[in-house]
Formats: C-alpha cells, sequence, structure tokens
C-alpha cells in the first residue's frame, strides 16, 4: 500500500482496493483485523519485529536446503494475542 495513512477509514479504503485489484473476495480480511492494526499505525513492536524476522529466517533456510516445505502463500502474526495464523490464497 502506497503512502501513510491516517485513520481506520483510510486503511480499510486501501485494504478493500487492493484485494479488489488483485480479485480477491473482501471477507478475506475481517473489519475486527483492520481495527487492530489501524490502532498500531506509526508504531514498532520490536519483540513483534523479532519473532517475524526469526520465522522468515527460518523458512528462508528451508527453501535453500530444501530440508522441509517452506509456509504457503500467507503468514499473519498477532503480536497482541502471541499467535500465528498460515493461511493459503488460492489464485
Amino acid at each position: 500500500m502506497a503512502g501513510m495513512v491516517d485513520t481506520e477509514d483510510e486503511l480499510e479504503k486501501l485494504v478493500k482496493a487492493s484485494l479488489h485489484n488483485r480479485s480477491i473476495p473482501s471477507d478475506v480480511v475481517d473489519h475486527d483485523i483492520i481495527s487492530r492494526v489501524a490502532q498500531s499505525l506509526g508504531t514498532e513492536f520490536v519483540p513483534c519485529a523479532a519473532v517475524v524476522g526469526g520465522t522468515l529466517a527460518q523458512e528462508v533456510l528451508k527453501i535453500i536446503t530444501r530440508k522441509d516445505m517452506p509456509i504457503n502463500n500467507w503468514y499473519t502474526y498477532d503480536a497482541l494475542k502471541g499467535d500465528a495464523i498460515t493461511c493459503t490464497l488460492k489464485p
């Protein structure tokens, strides 16, 4: 998403436009998720960056070594809940 957004409404419009441009159903992203992301706009949560960075490094090693299958498609880490989900987005 190009540019910085200031409000939850702007973020939701950008998300919906992005999904529409990629022919992805808009119900893939729940309004609650957009609201929670909007609450943290402009902040950087260092432990979250460490978790996502560690996961990314692990996935790169899987690709390089071809030992295990990497995460398929979409990985989302929820720092507020402390858990992650992996979604498969079909073309």
